[in-house]
């Protein structure tokens, strides 16, 4: 019976089960919503039309009323109501208004695993902090935005699909693995989970390598520049989280900032738009 394995037993068959899912490709991965899907088309698209951003958002009226709810938020209106959704690309920019409606439809309601329905919203509320601050990165280092905020976004999606797995293999009895084991299980296949994802969902070949690689940047051959940004990003989110702030100074010391090429001046101000990220953060994961 799985109720008398031992404390060291479970984990090691768990960790192997877990294993032969990955290899035979039998992860149940939701379907990407249909926003999403309009968003990452437009991620390289230059020719991206406003209506058609505006179109798709409106056919899902709780993403719709959820975008529209950030747009008129204090941090973001700055000016009249926003009373359309085209008033609120035309004004806060059919990017800003994409990566809203992304992290929107991108939430814990997409995974089915209520058991872990705390662990969910925590690895949902980092990686939207960490796409938050890969946003910024980005914009400071002049690199390409939009992927800056989806490989944020994504940079643990394989986790949520690998606690839909743990709800089936262990059916009733979720509670019998501890936390840290948990937690070590699903960091030890969080990136082959992940890949799985990025090829379903036809994710841009500079997330899946993000996902990859973001324990170590040195070892991504086609986006370290990318890998590097997402996981300082990781490291700021992680403080902004809790109730303090990460300095400047210590910042610096992370390999990953020579990567980047992040100077002293430069983090300073970039730490000081944790307040306007935080506001964002609370904002959009209402």
């Amino acid at each position: 019976m799985m109720q008398e394995l031992g404390r060291e037993e479970l984990p090691q068959r768990l960790d192997a089960q877990m294993e032969a899912r990955i290899g035979a490709g039998q992860l149940v991965i939701p379907v990407l919503p249909a926003v999403a899907s309009t968003v990452l088309g437009m991620i390289d698209d230059p020719d991206a039309e406003i209506a058609r951003l505006a179109h798709t958002i409106q056919h899902d009226p709780a993403i719709a009323a959820h975008v529209m709810r950030i747009a008129n938020s204090a941090s973001l209106r700055g000016g009249a109501p926003i009373v359309s959704l085209q008033q609120a690309i035309t004004r806060l920019g059919m990017r800003s208004i994409a990566d809203i409606a992304l992290a929107a439809c991108m939430g814990p309601k997409l995974f089915n695993a209520p058991r872990h329905a705390a662990l969910l919203e925590r690895i949902w509320s980092e990686s939207l902090a960490t796409a938050l601050w890969s946003r910024e990165i980005a914009r400071t280092l002049r690199r390409n935005v939009e992927v800056a905020f989806l490989s944020g976004l994504m940079h643990q999606i394989g986790k949520p699909v690998l606690l839909q797995a743990l709800q089936e293999m262990l059916p009733g009895q979720g509670e019998q693995l501890e936390e840290s084991l948990l937690l070590a299980l699903l960091e030890r296949h969080a990136a082959a989970a992940g890949l799985a994802v990025a090829t379903h969902w036809g994710l841009p070949e500079p997330v899946a390598e993000t996902i990859a690689h973001l324990g170590d940047f040195s070892r991504s051959a086609r986006a370290p520049d990318l890998v590097a940004m997402v996981s300082v990003a990781r490291a700021i989110a992680l403080q902004t989280l809790g109730e303090g702030m990460m300095d400047a100074q210590p910042l610096m010391e992370l390999p990953e900032m020579v990567e980047i090429n992040l100077y002293l001046a430069d983090a300073r101000m970039l730490l000081e738009k944790a307040d306007s990220v935080r506001a964002m953060l609370s904002e959009i994961a209402a």
